[in-house]
Parts: structure tokens; sequence; C-alpha cells
């Protein structure tokens, strides 16, 4: 009798359990409006929702890192970093003690946690339907307010994309961008008229002693490609051939295996961190002492749509652009035989890389931090390959 009492208290455990994992499983996790597709479904446990934490973490533009010794993951923003570690009730948010109503766990390989305290950690607004056994975590669909955008021009088309977006999701916000140079930028952030510059290089120490509260944000990865025109015989040429000319030692196409016919250099204006990448990256790189300096004759744009359109219609024109601007009003010959595209850049293959930074005044938080989060997310990241940068959380 008490061997058939357990086992029917063993089947009733069973069933129960079948029930509760055919009920999580159900269950559908929407961020932002869009459902999320998680490689392991999710528990429910003690009344509440355990989902893997790196699916969720990822879609809010944050990085998720393992300590396998330590069995702990630390999720991390712009703006906030959550630390928690497997069988612990206990949580570190911005380095804030936190109780965890169920400790995390690993299942199917992947750490899951409370999805409501994954969210709410993050800054996000959690919501759930019981009629549809939905989940609905919003974040970058609840923003409002007024962001003032300045700066590099190469940064400005991620910037303008991804504000357009945010403004098609979110009625009550506002962001303006406009362009500059990485030097604007700077000045703007440091002084308070911006809320965020664009920079396309790294700060300088200088720069760090100048402005100290302003504080840099690596969003993507950009290369810096030599343009020509369209009908100009030069294919390739070298870090050293590229030097001369825009230090004024070559001054004929013909030096570098083109026509007989003078070379119009042009550069960005002094302002630009295109110019400053263009003369550390490249410049620099050749002349040790760095007090190389660009020829006088050569003719300054105060942006990269224009040096683009200069190159554009002079067929002895000489440039440099971002390959985020690059079309096929140009042509793009090799530098020492590597071809400017995002894969060389990617590998290191490519000689002229450098990092699109995004600045605050001070460390990223509130709509700020909401908005470089944004490009940040897989979303945002896509983006910036779609045109033409290099991405740092996703490949081509």
């Amino acid at each position: 009798m008490v061997k058939k009492m357990l086992t029917i208290i063993m089947i009733a455990v069973m069933a129960l359990s079948l029930i509760t994992s055919v009920s999580a499983a159900s269950i559908t996790v929407k961020v932002d409006g869009k459902t999320i597709a998680l490689d392991v479904a999710p528990v429910i446990e003690s009344g509440r929702t355990l989902v893997p934490i790196r699916a969720i973490a990822e879609a809010l533009g944050a990085d998720v890192q393992w300590d396998d010794a330590t069995k702990t993951a630390t999720v991390t923003t712009v703006d906030k970093e959550v630390s928690v570690t497997v069988n612990k009730s206990s949580a570190s948010v911005n380095g804030e003690a936190k109780t965890l109503d169920v400790a995390a766990k690993i299942i199917g390989g992947r750490t899951m946690l409370p999805l409501r305290f994954v969210g709410e950690a993050l800054g996000a607004k959690v919501d759930y339907i019981d009629a549809t056994k939905t989940v609905t975590v919003d974040y970058f669909t609840d923003m409002s307010g007024t962001i003032k955008i300045t700066g590099s021009t190469s940064v400005q088309p991620i910037f303008q994309s991804a504000a357009d977006k945010l403004m098609a999701m979110n009625k009550g916000l506002s962001v303006t961008v406009a362009g500059g140079g990485s030097s604007v930028g700077l000045k703007d952030v440091a002084s308070g008229s911006s809320n965020i510059g664009g920079y396309s290089t790294e700060l300088s120490s200088s720069d760090r002693t100048t402005y100290p509260d302003v504080v840099d944000t690596k969003i993507a990865m950009d290369g810096i490609a030599i343009i020509t025109h369209p009908s100009n015989p030069v294919s390739n040429l070298t870090k050293q051939q590229i030097f001369d000319i825009y230090t004024g030692k070559i001054t004929n196409w013909k030096d570098v295996g083109g026509e007989d016919a003078a070379i119009f250099v042009q550069q960005r204006e002094a302002t630009s961190g295109t110019n400053k990448a263009f003369k550390e990256l490249l410049l620099d790189s050749i002349d040790k002492t760095k007090k190389a300096t660009v020829v006088s004759t050569a003719t300054p744009h105060a942006s990269s749509g224009l040096i683009l359109q200069a190159v554009a219609s002079n067929k002895n024109a000489i440039g440099y652009e971002s390959f985020g601007y690059l079309n096929s009003t140009v042509k793009t010959p090799t530098i020492e035989g590597v071809s400017a595209t995002k894969a060389n850049a990617l590998s290191g293959k490519f000689p002229i890389v450098r990092p699109l930074n995004v600045l605050t005044k001070g460390s990223p938080s509130g709509l700020n931090a909401r908005f470089i989060n944004y490009i940040l997310s897989p979303e945002g990241q896509k983006i910036v390959n779609d045109l033409g940068y290099v991405p740092l959380k996703i490949k081509e």
C-alpha cells in the first residue's frame, strides 16, 4: 500500500513538473515589441520566469562575460553593471547588493535568471500579460526627452539613422543631429551645449588633460580609404607613395604609374577626426618624428560628403574617405595591395583603421546612455554594418 502511494505521489510530482515545464515553454518574451528567440526555454520556479540572461541582455545592448571559475555572469551596458553567481540569491547592480527571489541556475548550458530582475536591473520596464502568456520588456521603446548631438561627419550617418529609428518608436523623443567635425563635438560636449558628441578617432592624451570630464565610448570601427576619380588608371599605392603625395614630394600621377598630370590633393579640415586619424595612422607611420605636414596646396573640406564630391568631380584629384561614405562615384585603389573592405579592416590587414567614438560629459547616463546602448544593440550594430562601417559585435 505504501509503495502504491509513493508511486502515485511520484507520478503526480512528475506530472506537475511536466505541466510547469510546458507552461513555461509556452511563454513568449518580447523586447521592444519583437519576439526574442531563446535557445533554452523559459523555466518557472517559485512563481518567477527564468530566462537565459545573455539573450535578453544583448538585446538591450549589453555585453555578457562568463567567469567559469567562479560561475559568475557579468552584464555590462554603458551605464549598468550587473553581476550574478550561479546558485546564489544575491546579485550586484552597479556595486549595490540586490537579493534575488530565485537564485541563478545553469540549464542547458545557459545561465538562467528571473526575467524581471534582468530587465529592471538594466533599466527596462517589464510586464507580464497573462492572457497571451507574454512577457514584455520595454527599453528602447520607453524613451522620452531631448538629445542634441554634434561632431564628426563620419559618425553622423550612424547617429542620424539611430535617431530616426528611435524617434519612430517613441513619440515623446526628439533627437537632433549635426556635424561640424570631431573637435566641435568634443568642445560642445565639454561645454554642455551638446549631450552627445561624435569623435572619429582616439582621444589624445592632451584632449583628456584639457577635457577631463569627457568620456569616450567606442561604437564601431572605420577604415579610411584613399579615393581617386573612377577614370584614374592607378590601382594600387604604397604607404610611402601616399606619404610622398600628401607631403608634396610626388606631384604628378606619372610618378606612381598614372598619366602625365598634376595631382590635386584634397584633405579634411583641421577640426576633422578623419584628418587627425589620417595623419596619425599614415603620415606618422612613415615619419616617426611625427612632424610631417600636408602640402600647403591641398584643398581642405569641411565634411566627408564634400571631399567625396571634390574627388568625384576632378579626374586628377586624390583624397581620403571614411568607409561609410564610399560609393561608385569614386575609385578606391588598394594600399600595399590590400583592398578597402570591412573584412580587411576587421582582420587588421588594411593599414588605416580607426575607432568611431561617442563622447559624453561624465559617464553616460539616462537618455544619453540608452541612445548609446541602442547603437551597441544588435539592431544598432546592423545600422553600423548596413552603412558600410565596421560593427563591433556582428560580422557581415
